[in-house]
């Protein structure tokens, strides 16, 4: 656990990273809502000097360290997420929920790869056809994918069924990009899709943790950020926040890749709906 850590290495710190430990210690649940530069001035260290603390207890940054700290704080363990405690009232699984999500992004603004993501839009670009595949809490992830992507030139679908999925995958070619979304990548349906897709000489996308065996099988992995989250147990909330960013993320690049042209498109698209809603009071 985060905090026995921290407390075992107490007497092995410097006088810079003591002064941060101590600010923390001394009230944990204020640090999981605080920002870098908010400890840095209790501690009087600089902001460098929280980075280097957290990446000494084995964290790769602060944003990493508040999600295993939130994780600590939870006592009483929930079903629903390790961020929140039976216990909590309204106030504080909001504010619980909203610091691990938080925390969740920085700690994908740090671990994504601007090279990965410049790579799959290029790959989504160049595809005729796009299929996102995605089963159980996945599912509505890879609908959202569909949704964002179909707009924007491609011919798009989006399988929940693994035996539709299964036949797609059979079905691609050398034209086809398939997208898997997964919390886990280690659900056997999806992997045995993923190496079906792969003979059929698909372009093979995933989204999920980047040392599953799904990951093995793909062309391209982007990390989904799971290794925050145990969703084989908890209901996904921060991974699911990291997914669909990546999504957002993925779509506005292709968009800009397809600028200007696809501007007149989009247009095109906007202005069909306008009749559809009731005009502003």
């Amino acid at each position: 656990m985060i905090l026995t850590r921290l407390r075992h290495e107490l007497d092995n710190l410097s006088k810079s990273e003591r002064r941060i430990a101590e600010v923390i210690l001394a009230d944990p649940e204020a640090a999981v809502h605080a920002t870098t530069a908010e400890i840095a001035r209790q501690a009087e260290v600089s902001d460098p000097m929280i980075s280097r603390l957290c990446r000494g207890l084995g964290c790769k940054g602060f944003p990493e360290f508040k999600v295993q700290l939130a994780q600590n704080l939870a006592k009483n363990t929930s079903y629903v997420t390790r961020s929140v405690s039976i216990n909590d009232d309204a106030d504080t699984y909001v504010n619980k929920l909203i610091s691990a999500n938080q925390g969740a992004l920085e700690y994908l603004r740090k671990e994504l790869s601007s090279a990965t993501i410049e790579e799959a839009v290029a790959t989504l670009d160049q595809a005729k056809r796009i299929e996102i595949f995605g089963m159980g809490g996945c599912s509505s992830i890879a609908q959202d994918a569909q949704h964002k992507l179909f707009r924007l030139g491609t011919p798009t679908i989006a399988y929940e069924d693994n035996l539709k999925q299964r036949m797609a995958a059979a079905a691609a070619d050398a034209d086809s990009v398939i997208m898997f979304i997964s919390f886990t990548g280690r659900t056997h349906a999806t992997v045995e899709t993923a190496e079906t897709a792969k003979a059929s000489g698909a372009k093979v996308i995933a989204i999920t943790d980047p040392n599953s065996p799904l990951a093995e099988v793909c062309d391209l992995v982007i990390t989904s950020g799971s290794e925050l989250e145990d969703t084989t147990i908890y209901v996904p909330m921060t991974t699911r926040i990291m997914i669909l960013t990546i999504v957002d993320i993925l779509a506005t690049g292709l968009a800009l890749k397809r600028s200007p042209e696809i501007d007149e498109h989009l247009k095109k698209i906007k202005e069909s709906l306008d009749h559809t809603k009731a005009e502003k009071r």
